[in-house]
C-alpha cells in the first residue's frame, strides 16, 4: 500500500517523458494520398479536357450560328500551369446559305495563343485578365457583309462579352504574318499579302470605353501592311507599306497608288493618285474618338493627282465636318507635287508643286481664325510649269511662289494666249500676254482673308508683252471687277520695267513699246475713283516710254512717238520725235478713198505740255492744259487733183469745236520753227507744184471749248511769223470765237517784202502761169470768214508786175505763140505792174470768195488771199472771185 492514487496519476502523466515512446496518428498520409488522388484525377481530367474543350468550341460555335459556321480544331492544348490554351489549324467556314444577319467569312489560322489566363476572375465573371493573345499565320477572307444589323449591333464591344464577363483585360495581342482578303459580290474589294497587328494594354470593359488615353479599348496599337490593294467606287488602289504605331504617334504610307477602273460618268470623278510616301508623325490617335485630328506634321513626298471632275455635282457627297470637328497639324508638307484637273474651270495642271504650312487650324465652322490664313498661321507656296484655261485662253507660267509670312507672291514666265478664230464667246474680252516676272512684296495675305483687303506694298512687272483687245461691251469699272477678290485694294508702290502694250479691236489701237510706268499710294475702291486728288486711283504716276504708234484714220496714217514722258505730281507730258506717216502716196489716197484726199505728213522735234489736268483727262477724257508747246514741226502736203471733189464736210473748221464729246481748254499752244511744204499735181501736167512756209513761229491763247472760258469777248487768239518760200516774212494775227455756230472770225497781218517769182514753183505746173517779174514791197491783209465765205481787203505794194501764160504740149511747159499773145493781152488790159498806181494813188483789192463745206479753213483763207491779190493786181473783182474758188476735178489715173 505504499502508492497513492495521486502518486499513481503523477506516473501515469509523466509516463511519455520518461517511459517508452506511445503510437502517433498520421494524417499526413491521408494528405498526401489525397494529393495524389487529386493529381491523379487532374492528369485523368486533362486527358479528356482537350478534346472536350475541342468539341465545345466547334459545338458552341455551330449553335451561336445556328449552324451557318462549321469551326475545325485542328489540336488543343491547355496548360493549367500556365494558364495557357493553345490551338493549331483552326479553321471556321461558312454553310452555302448564311443568314443575312452574319457575314459569310472563311478563317484559317495557323496558330492560336492564349497564355496568362486569370481563371478566378473568369469564374468570378469579372474583369479576366490575361497576359497575351497571339494569332499567328492567319488567313482571312470576307466574302460578304451582314445585310441587317443584329439587335445588339449597335452596343459597345464590352457590353458584348461572352459569359456576361464585366470586361477583359489584355497585356498584348497579336495578330501577326496575316493575309485577308474582302471579296464580296460588290465592286468593293481589299486584300493585302501580309498584316501584322499588335495592341498593348487592351482593356475591354466601362472603364477602358471611358479611357480618353486609349482608342479602340488599347494604350497603343501597332499594324504593319505590306502590299495591300483594293477596288471601290470605280477606282483601284495599291499600297506597298503601311506602318502605324499610336503609341509612337507615326504613320508611314509609301507608294500608294489609285487608279480608275470604270469609264467616266457624269456624276462620278475619276481619281488617278501616285503618292511615293506619306509621313504622319505626332498624331494623337485617341483623339479620334472625339473626331479631333491633332498631328505634329504630316508629309506628302511626290503626290501625284489627276482627276476627272463630274459634269454634275454628286448630292451624297460629304464634307470633312461630317467625320472630324477639329484638325489641328503643326506642320503640313507637300513636296514634288503634280496636280492637273480634268472637267473643272480652266482644267489647269501644276507641276513640282512644294507646299508648307504651319500651325493648321480647321473646325466643322470651316471659319477661319484670327492670324490664320487660310485656317493656318503661314503658307510657303512653290509652283513649277503650269497650265490652265481661263476664259477660253491658254494660260502657262514657269513658276509661282507666296510666301505668306514674308508678304511675298512671284510669278515668272506667265504667258497667256488668246483663243483662237471661232473659239470662245464673240464680242468678250481677248489677252496675248507674256510676262517673265511679277514680284509682290508686302502682301498682307491675312487682311484680304479676313476683311477682303488687299494690301501690299511694291508690285513690279518685268519686261511685260500685252496685246489687249477690249470686249465689245464696255466693262465695269476695275474697282467693281476687282469686288470679287477685295472691296479695297492699297498698293504703295507698282511698277512697270521695259513693258510693251498693244490695244487691239478699235479703230485707233495703239501699242507702246519700253513703257516704264511707276504708281505710288494706289487704292481702289469706289470712293478712290471719285476721289479728286487721285489720277487713276493713285496719287502720282509717273511714265517714260520708246515708241507709241497708232493707226490714224486707218488704214491710211499711222502715227508714232519715239520717246514719251509724263509726271502727275510736274502736270506734264511730253512726246519726242513724232510724227504721222501715211500709207500711200497722193495718187494712191485718191485710188483707195475714190476723192482728192492728200497724202500728209507731220514730224515734230516734240509737242510738250504743261499744267496738265490728267484727273480730267482720265475721269472724263477733257483736255485741260496750261501750255502745249510743238517744237520743229514739219508738215509735207502731198496732193493730186485727179479725182471728185471729198463728198464728206471737213473736219478742220472752228465749228467743228461746238461737236466735240469732250472738253479742249489750252490755256497757251506755242509753235517753235514750223515748216510746211506743200505739192500739187494738177490735172493740167504731170509736174507737181511745190510751195514752202518755213520758219513758223506763233503762240495761240485760249484754245477752248469751255463756253466758261471760250467766249465772243475772249476767243482765240493768236500771233505767228513765218516765211513764204522761206524767202518773205508773213507776220499773222488771229481772233477766233470757237463756239460761235456760224463760225465767224478773222485773220490779218503782213507779207513782204519779196518777189512774185518766189510763187513760179507752184503756179508755173499748177496753173501754166509765171510771174515774169515784179516785187512785192509790202502787203497787208485783213480777213473776216465765217461758214459762207470770206470777206475783207489785201493792199499790195508792188512793182514790175508781168505775167506770162504757157502751155502744156508734147509732155512740156513752154511758151507758145498762142499763149505770148494771151500774155501780152493780159498783162496790158487786165494786169496793173505797180501799186501804188501811177500818179501815187494806192488801191485797194476785196477779198470775196464762197466757202465750200467740204474744204477746210485753210483752203478758205487761200481762196481770200488768192481773190484779194488778184482783184489788188487788176483783175476784176467776179473774175477775181472765180478764179479763187477755182478746183481741179479730172478722171481717176488708171
Amino acid at each position: 500500500m505504499s502508492d497513492t492514487p495521486a502518486t499513481a496519476n503523477s506516473a501515469a502523466h509523466s509516463s511519455p517523458l520518461t517511459g517508452a515512446p506511445t503510437r502517433a496518428p498520421r494524417r499526413w498520409v491521408r494528405w498526401v494520398l489525397g494529393g495524389l488522388g487529386l493529381v491523379l484525377l487532374a492528369l485523368v481530367a486533362l486527358q479528356f479536357l482537350d478534346p472536350w474543350l475541342r468539341r465545345t468550341l466547334e459545338k458552341q460555335v455551330a449553335k451561336q450560328t445556328q449552324g451557318q459556321y462549321r469551326l475545325q480544331v485542328g489540336e488543343l492544348h491547355t496548360s493549367l500551369w500556365q494558364r495557357a490554351v493553345r490551338l493549331q489549324n483552326v479553321r471556321l467556314r461558312p454553310a452555302a446559305q448564311v443568314a443575312d444577319t452574319l457575314p459569310r467569312v472563311r478563317l484559317d489560322v495557323a496558330r492560336l495563343n492564349v497564355t496568362g489566363i486569370g481563371l478566378l476572375a473568369l469564374l468570378r465573371k469579372g474583369v479576366v485578365p490575361i497576359d497575351s493573345v497571339v494569332l499567328d499565320s492567319t488567313r482571312i477572307e470576307v466574302l460578304a457583309l451582314a445585310s441587317k444589323p443584329t439587335k445588339n449591333a449597335g452596343q459597345p464591344l464590352h457590353k458584348r462579352l461572352p459569359l456576361q464577363l464585366k470586361g477583359i483585360e489584355i497585356g498584348y495581342v497579336g495578330l501577326l504574318h496575316t493575309r485577308a482578303s474582302y471579296l464580296p459580290q460588290a465592286r468593293t474589294t481589299v486584300q493585302f499579302e501580309r498584316a501584322d497587328l499588335s495592341a498593348q494594354g487592351l482593356l475591354i470593359s466601362a472603364a477602358g470605353a471611358a479611357d480618353t488615353q486609349r482608342l479602340a479599348y488599347a494604350a497603343d496599337w501597332r499594324l504593319r501592311v505590306l502590299r495591300g490593294q483594293g477596288r471601290a467606287s470605280g477606282h483601284a488602289l495599291a499600297v506597298a507599306g503601311l506602318h502605324l504605331a499610336t503609341a509612337g504617334k507615326l504613320l508611314l504610307v509609301d507608294s500608294l497608288r489609285i487608279r480608275p477602273t470604270d469609264p467616266q460618268t457624269a456624276t462620278q470623278p475619276q481619281v488617278s493618285l501616285m503618292l511615293a510616301r506619306l509621313r504622319l508623325t505626332g498624331l494623337d490617335a485617341p483623339k479620334l474618338r472625339q473626331r479631333r485630328f491633332q498631328a505634329d506634321s504630316l508629309l506628302l513626298q511626290g503626290p501625284q493627282l489627276s482627276a476627272t471632275l463630274p459634269g454634275t455635282s454628286t448630292q451624297n457627297s460629304k464634307s470633312g465636318s461630317s467625320f472630324l470637328r477639329q484638325v489641328d497639324l503643326a506642320h503640313v508638307a507637300v513636296r514634288r507635287g503634280y496636280l492637273r484637273l480634268k472637267g473643272s474651270v480652266g482644267e489647269p495642271t501644276v507641276r513640282d508643286i512644294a507646299v508648307s504650312g504651319t500651325a493648321l487650324h480647321l473646325d466643322s465652322t470651316l471659319v477661319p481664325g484670327a492670324g490664320s490664313i487660310l485656317f493656318a498661321r503661314a503658307w510657303d507656296v512653290a509652283l513649277g510649269r503650269s497650265n490652265a484655261t481661263v476664259a477660253a485662253h491658254a494660260v502657262t507660267l514657269e513658276s509661282l511662289h507666296l510666301s505668306t509670312k514674308a508678304g511675298t507672291f512671284s510669278l515668272r514666265s506667265v504667258r497667256i494666249r488668246p483663243p483662237t478664230p471661232g473659239q470662245g464667246p464673240a464680242g468678250t474680252v481677248k489677252v496675248d500676254l507674256t510676262l517673265p516676272q511679277l514680284a509682290l512684296t508686302g502682301f498682307d495675305a491675312a487682311a484680304l482673308q479676313q476683311r477682303q483687303l488687299f494690301q501690299a506694298q511694291n508690285l513690279l512687272l518685268e519686261g511685260a508683252k500685252l496685246k489687249f483687245t477690249p470686249p465689245a461691251k464696255s466693262p465695269p469699272p476695275v474697282w467693281k471687277m476687282l469686288l470679287t477678290v477685295a472691296r479695297r485694294t492699297e498698293l504703295a508702290h507698282l511698277g512697270v520695267r521695259n513693258a510693251e502694250l498693244r490695244i487691239g479691236g478699235l479703230r485707233h489701237s495703239p501699242e507702246v513699246h519700253g513703257l516704264n510706268l511707276t504708281g505710288r499710294a494706289i487704292r481702289i475702291d469706289s470712293l478712290a475713283a471719285l476721289e479728286p486728288r487721285r489720277i487713276a486711283y493713285a496719287r502720282a504716276w509717273q511714265a517714260s516710254s520708246g515708241l507709241i504708234a497708232a493707226p490714224f484714220d486707218p488704214p491710211y496714217y499711222r502715227a508714232s512717238s519715239q520717246r514719251a514722258r509724263l509726271d502727275t505730281d510736274a502736270k506734264t507730258f511730253q512726246f519726242e520725235q513724232m510724227a504721222l506717216t501715211p500709207k500711200y502716196s497722193a495718187v494712191g489716197m485718191n485710188l483707195h478713198k475714190g476723192y482728192q484726199a492728200p497724202a500728209v505728213t507731220i514730224k515734230l522735234a516734240s509737242l510738250a505740255f504743261s499744267g496738265l489736268d490728267f484727273a480730267g483727262l482720265v475721269r472724263r477724257a477733257d483736255v485741260r492744259v496750261a501750255r502745249v508747246v510743238a517744237q520743229s514741226p514739219v508738215v509735207t502736203i502731198a496732193s493730186d487733183g485727179r479725182g471728185s471733189i471729198n463728198p464728206n464736210w471737213s473736219k478742220i473748221s472752228p465749228e467743228e469745236m461746238i461737236k466735240l464729246p469732250v472738253v479742249v481748254d489750252v490755256r497757251r499752244f506755242d509753235l517753235r520753227n514750223g515748216n510746211l511744204y506743200s505739192k500739187y499735181r494738177s490735172p493740167l501736167t504731170p509736174t507737181p507744184g511745190t510751195l514752202s512756209i518755213n520758219r513758223f513761229t506763233g503762240s495761240f491763247y485760249n484754245l477752248s471749248n469751255d463756253r466758261k472760258r471760250q467766249t465772243a469777248a475772249t476767243p482765240l487768239t493768236g500771233r505767228a511769223t513765218t516765211y513764204l518760200q522761206n524767202r518773205c516774212r508773213l507776220d499773222a494775227q488771229v481772233s477766233m470765237y470757237l463756239l460761235d455756230p456760224r463760225g465767224r472770225h478773222r485773220v490779218w497781218g503782213a507779207f513782204g517784202p519779196g518777189p512774185f517769182a518766189m510763187l513760179n514753183s507752184m503756179t508755173v505746173p499748177t496753173r501754166l502761169v509765171k510771174f515774169k517779174s515784179g516785187q512785192v514791197r509790202r502787203l497787208r491783209f485783213d480777213l473776216q470768214a465765217d461758214r459762207k465765205g470770206v470777206t475783207g481787203t489785201m493792199t499790195t505794194e508792188y512793182s514790175g508786175l508781168e505775167l506770162s501764160l504757157l502751155s502744156y504740149k508734147q509732155e512740156e511747159i513752154k511758151k507758145t505763140l498762142f499763149s505770148r499773145l494771151k500774155s501780152k493781152v493780159v498783162n496790158a488790159v487786165v494786169i496793173r505792174d505797180q501799186n501804188p498806181r501811177k500818179g501815187g494813188r494806192v488801191v485797194t483789192g476785196e477779198m470775196t470768195s464762197t466757202r465750200e463745206p467740204r474744204f477746210s479753213v485753210f483752203t478758205l483763207w487761200r481762196q481770200g488771199i488768192v481773190s484779194g491779190l488778184f482783184h489788188n493786181v487788176g483783175v476784176p473783182q467776179p473774175l477775181a472771185q472765180k478764179l479763187s474758188e477755182s478746183k481741179d476735178e479730172a478722171p481717176l489715173p488708171k
